[in-house]
């Protein structure tokens, strides 16, 4: 009975196309930043990948493809920026020649292995990239949605 009235609300859990739209799309997106890392691009944390994921919120939203996909593909781009460096550092062994493969922190110090790095990592992924999920998401879910509701309103009354 619960799940029922939770698959019913279209904005809980979205439309089936809609969600594997999204699904596909972060799965790009991180694929290209994945290998842009490993060609030595700086793809890190940056007010660029944050407008792209607020664009990705927004799009879901507008799609109606559910804000707990939404919130968790964010999470999923949020885990990738904390813990991929980290990650490839401690695959290939450089992690300590440079700061490019460390997760992204508040405060400057720096962890003794890979392997603590790498944790280190994982640990910051779930704590603020599901605190950045939520917060990226329900803003820019909102905003598409409104924005599709408003368009289909202005197309109903034409």
């Amino acid at each position: 009975m619960v799940l029922e009235s939770v698959r019913s609300s279209p904005h809980l859990v979205g439309a089936s196309p809609a969600r594997g739209l999204l699904a596909l799309a972060v799965g790009g997106v991180l694929l290209l930043a994945s290998l842009g890392f490993a060609l030595g691009l700086d793809v890190g944390l940056s007010l660029g990948w944050i407008a792209l994921t607020l664009g990705i919120a927004v799009a879901a939203g507008f799609a109606g493809a559910g804000l707990v996909p939404a919130v968790g593909s964010l999470w999923l781009v949020g885990l990738w920026w904390f813990a991929f460096p980290p990650l490839v550092g401690s695959l290939t062994g450089r992690w300590a020649e440079s700061a490019r493969y460390n997760h992204p922190r508040m405060v400057g110090y720096g962890y003794e292995s890979a392997r603590a790095e790498l944790l280190g990592g994982i640990e910051y992924g779930v704590k603020y990239g599901l605190l950045f999920a939520v917060v990226i998401g329900l803003v820019g879910y909102g905003a598409g949605m409104i924005s599709s509701r408003l368009a289909t309103r202005a197309s109903e009354s034409r």
